[in-house]
């Protein structure tokens, strides 16, 4: 049985009443690539808590060995992926139901994104600290203001620091890469090249302001980096090649992809191989080019970040500024019962995939019509 109370909110000049649920329905793995539906009960707000009615939740490349099984039992990973029923799911937007006694930042029908790590963000509703919000912009569709990547990447970017007229170097052609090259494009760098297998993707990093894309199925991504760094100067049978570049960026998430990031680093010159991406229990291999390259490892996830929500305000106001071309990137809404389709969608990356949205109610989605919907 389900109860409600009801809470009146001045939105602009008319007065409305949005239903608060005291129970929430949320999703959460109960076994390699299954899912299921339970009901929880809310408790009362903490003094600084908010309740957000979900609108999208981000399906996150990062939680794909949590849906295969491969975290459960490992030592050391986050507490939402340690065992079974997991939660799933962090990259909220949605719009404030309910606020703590002594939230002053929010009210009531306020239109947020930003980070759920609390619960499953796979979820009608999600309940979680004040600091972890903030204000969408309004110039952006609500579903694709999903503040939590970028968030990742204005964090990826500000630690990597980039020079000017550093050369810079991406490894994958996906969503957060993408993300990347837009943001990077707006600095003072001597080259930012693009690596992957999809030309439909990297088609797209050269729109948002790549200088050279490579489809390492078609030519060797090592010679044709050297090639584009050195220039006229290139030469395939110098040894050893004391050229590269200055930054390095890893999303493919492999040790294949990050030896070959760390082999193009520049070397002996303390370049930056810089590695957001998620590596599972795959074993490191990249010794050799640690000693003879000599690159600075840099692990960027949230949780690295100096200051989480001051990253969170730079990334909407980028985007508000048009900075990050989003809504061309989210390609496909599923909706809440369909958690292992789009996970097993993102896996395989097929359909013209690029990132997707879980929607808890599709008639929230302010731009309905721009996204392949998948119901179950």
């Amino acid at each position: 049985m389900r109860y409600y109370c009801t809470a009146e909110v001045w939105s602009g000049a008319w007065l409305r009443t949005l239903t608060v649920p005291m129970k929430i329905t949320e999703i959460v793995l109960t076994a390699p690539g299954r899912s299921e539906a339970r009901d929880v009960e809310l408790a009362p707000l903490a003094p600084r808590d908010v309740l957000v009615e979900v609108v999208s939740c981000g399906v996150c490349s990062s939680e794909q060995p949590v849906w295969r099984g491969e975290t459960k039992g490992v030592p050391g990973v986050s507490f939402r992926y340690a065992d079974y029923p997991a939660s799933l799911g962090h990259e909220i937007t949605g719009l404030v139901a309910e606020v703590g006694a002594e939230v002053t930042g929010f009210r009531a029908g306020d239109r947020v994104t930003g980070i759920a790590y609390r619960g499953s963000g796979f979820a009608s509703h999600v309940v979680d600290d004040e600091a972890m919000f903030i204000r969408a912009p309004k110039n952006v569709p609500l579903e694709v203001a999903l503040g939590e990547p970028l968030m990742a990447v204005t964090n990826i970017v500000r630690q990597a620091d980039a020079g000017d007229g550093d050369f810079a170097l991406i490894i994958g052609d996906g969503f957060l890469s993408l993300l990347t090259v837009a943001l990077l494009a707006r600095q003072s760098l001597r080259g930012l090249v693009v690596a992957g297998h999809h030309d439909d993707r990297l088609a797209l990093a050269r729109e948002f302001g790549a200088t050279a894309i490579i489809n390492g199925k078609r030519e060797d991504a090592y010679w044709a980096v050297r090639k584009l760094v050195d220039g006229e100067h290139h030469d395939a049978d110098l040894t050893p090649w004391k050229g590269g570049v200055e930054l390095a960026f890893e999303y493919a998430g492999n040790m294949k992809a990050l030896q070959l990031a760390a082999s193009l680093c520049k070397a002996k010159s303390r370049a930056k191989l810089v590695m957001p991406s998620f590596y599972g229990e795959e074993p490191f291999t990249i010794g050799h080019y640690l000693m003879n390259r000599g690159p600075s490892l840099l692990v960027c996830h949230p949780a690295h970040s100096p200051d989480l929500h001051d990253d969170l305000r730079l990334a909407i106001e980028s985007l508000e500024a048009g900075h990050f071309p989003i809504e061309s990137l989210v390609t496909h809404a599923f909706d809440l019962s369909g958690v292992d389709r789009a996970m097993a969608m993102a896996a395989a990356r097929e359909d013209g995939y690029i990132k997707g949205i879980v929607v808890p109610n599709f008639e929230r989605l302010e731009s309905p019509n721009s996204y392949r919907h998948v119901t179950s």
